[in-house]
């Protein structure tokens, strides 16, 4: 991830975006070092052939806690994805209905951005108590 954002910031998708992603890729190497030292108090060691980063620290977490790999949160964890995708998706298409002075399908288009923004947080809701109840053993 940090890698992705380091080439991005270097070439990003529009240039506005350079020193956001400079900035992105900046504190993902911070987040690294906190989730890889979280990790290790519970047993992580990235020397031990596993992926290493964000990724490998948060799934020796998920095996380290329990069951929380099941199904019920990888469900949610893709739901949430899927949700901020779109969220972002209708945010970007309101301006552009916008600027083209399509108020009626902004106006539209805002209504659903709404409803999926109220999704989206009773979505992360609905994560955090799993894995609250996970990580206390409470299945």
């Amino acid at each position: 991830m940090t890698d992705d954002a380091k080439s991005t910031s270097a070439s990003p998708p529009d240039p506005s975006l350079g020193v956001l992603y400079h900035e992105i890729a900046v504190a993902d190497a911070r987040h690294i070092t906190i989730v890889e030292t979280i990790a290790t108090r519970y047993g992580y060691n990235p020397s031990k052939g596993r992926s290493s980063g964000i990724g490998g620290s948060i799934r020796s977490l998920t095996e380290k806690v329990g069951e929380m790999g099941s199904s019920p949160l990888q469900r949610v964890e893709h739901d949430l994805s899927a949700k901020s995708s779109a969220i972002h998706w209708y945010t970007a298409w309101i301006q552009a209905f916008q600027a083209i002075g399509d108020a009626e399908s902004a106006r539209e288009l805002a209504a659903v951005l709404i409803e999926e923004k109220s999704h989206q947080e009773a979505l992360q809701e609905g994560l955090n108590r799993i894995l609250v109840r996970a990580s206390l053993g409470e299945g």
